[in-house]
């Protein structure tokens, strides 16, 4: 019954229990090929497990969210979580595509603008970057993502005083955000 294994690994990312998870996931994707979102979560899972970047983890969720969207071409968080991933694996015109897409079907995802902002910022895009981060924390001004990029790009452009305010807020938000963008090579 793949239903009961997808709530199961459900409960167990809640549990941050994402290796359980990922095992659930993969059950689910034995029993029933096409089930899509097991695809989208067992790529989630697939990040989470560690608090740091690996290549493979992100390139084993690339590969689940690429097959979830060959089962459905309009899963805009699985063309999101891609843009991401590709993106962060150095990918950035594919990442592109893939927020775009996100963005074509839901206009008002913060979390895409934010993915999307933060690709055109490694590409050193930094208006396109500036513009996708203000969108971004305009509808969640609790994303310090979205705030600490807009802040880095701010400061490549020459804005030192407001990219400064930005990054400011941005730490106090979120007390690893340096790290995390560290991590993938954006600093």
């Amino acid at each position: 019954f793949a239903n009961a294994f997808f709530n199961r690994g459900i409960a167990n990312d809640a549990k941050k229990q994402y290796d359980r998870a990922i095992q659930d996931y993969d059950q689910v994707i034995k029993l029933n090929p096409s089930y899509t979102n097991a695809y989208v979560n067992r790529g989630v899972g697939y990040i989470s497990r560690k608090n740091q970047f690996d290549r493979a983890d992100w390139s084993h969720a690339a590969d689940d969210w690429s097959q979830a969207i060959r089962l459905d071409p309009n899963h805009a968080d699985a063309l999101n979580n891609r843009c991401e991933a590709r993106s962060k694996l150095g990918q950035a015109q594919d990442a592109l595509a893939d927020c775009d897409g996100a963005l074509r079907i839901r206009p008002s995802d913060d979390d895409a603008l934010k993915n999307r902002g933060f690709t055109y910022l490694k590409l050193g895009q930094f208006d396109r970057a500036i513009t996708d981060y203000d969108a971004a924390f305009k509808l969640n001004p609790k994303l310090a993502e979205a705030l600490y990029g807009r802040g880095l790009a701010k400061q490549k452009k020459g804005d030192a005083a407001g990219g400064n305010a930005d990054l400011a807020a941005a730490k106090a938000m979120q007390t690893n955000i340096v790290e995390e963008f560290a991590r993938f090579g954006v600093n």
